[in-house]
């Protein structure tokens, strides 16, 4: 059963800290595993491909890189890696590429393979139920306005926000009781790793957070720490 990590994106730096990716490697137990990279969700990809292979500089893996040549051979690359990791840009772009070119149709199959399947913002977003959109993002004194939710391909049965630091997402918090779903608010530099019915927190950053809202719980805004395990038996379809 494939494993999760769900990043609410990543910051900006001179200086690359990739922890999460660090730990998330480490878990597959091989000297140097095979991560497949996702850049569907830009459209410049030969950019995106040089940004996350500079991310990556310095971890033991072999990196196989996706573009819109070789989306054919998408479940074949995908069956010789340990990793997929999907980026971020534009959501709704990456969802309906997948859905164009069925690659969803082959993601889902492979779920059940003892993977890491990564996302990193759209590329989280992707893989959850619904979650706050980030292509409609507009700006009004100094304020990013964002309200538009994202119907994602529902591998898992939960919502989430990403770069969820911006505090005009607050308007998250209302929006998501109209679902009915666990919901995750996550920062950028944080991750949310979901193994069966079990999930914990990553972070590259400490001074950045996560935040669960269950319903089970009148939907109360509950900040997740890391080296503590939580569990919900509603994660998966």
């Amino acid at each position: 059963m494939a494993i999760y990590a769900l990043i609410g994106g990543k910051v900006n730096r001179e200086k690359v800290n990739n922890r999460i990716e660090r730990v998330l490697l480490e878990k597959i137990g091989k000297e140097s595993p095979t991560v497949l990279y996702c850049p569907y969700a830009v459209k410049d990809i030969e950019k995106s491909i040089l940004k996350f292979h500079k991310m990556m500089e310095g971890l033991s893996c072999n990196i196989l890189d996706l573009t819109f040549e070789n989306k054919d051979s998408f479940e074949e690359l995908l069956e010789k890696s340990d990793m997929l990791y999907i980026g971020g840009g534009m959501s709704d772009d990456l969802i309906a590429y997948f859905k164009e070119n069925k690659l969803d149709e082959i993601l889902r199959h492979h779920t059940v393979d003892n993977k890491i399947i990564v996302g990193s913002s759209a590329g989280a977003m992707l893989l959850a139920k619904i979650s706050m959109g980030d292509k409609y993002m507009y700006q009004d004194n100094f304020h990013n306005y964002n309200y538009k939710m994202v119907e994602g391909l529902g591998i898992l049965n939960i919502s989430m926000c990403p770069h969820y630091q911006n505090e005009d997402l607050i308007f998250y918090n209302d929006e998501i009781k109209k679902y009915g779903l666990l919901s995750f608010g996550i920062e950028e530099d944080c991750a949310v790793v979901i193994e069966e019915d079990t999930y914990y927190i990553l972070k590259d950053d400490k001074r950045m957070s996560v935040y669960a809202f269950s319903p089970y719980d009148s939907y109360k805004m509950k900040p997740l720490y890391e080296g503590e395990l939580y569990e919900n038996s509603s994660i998966r379809p």
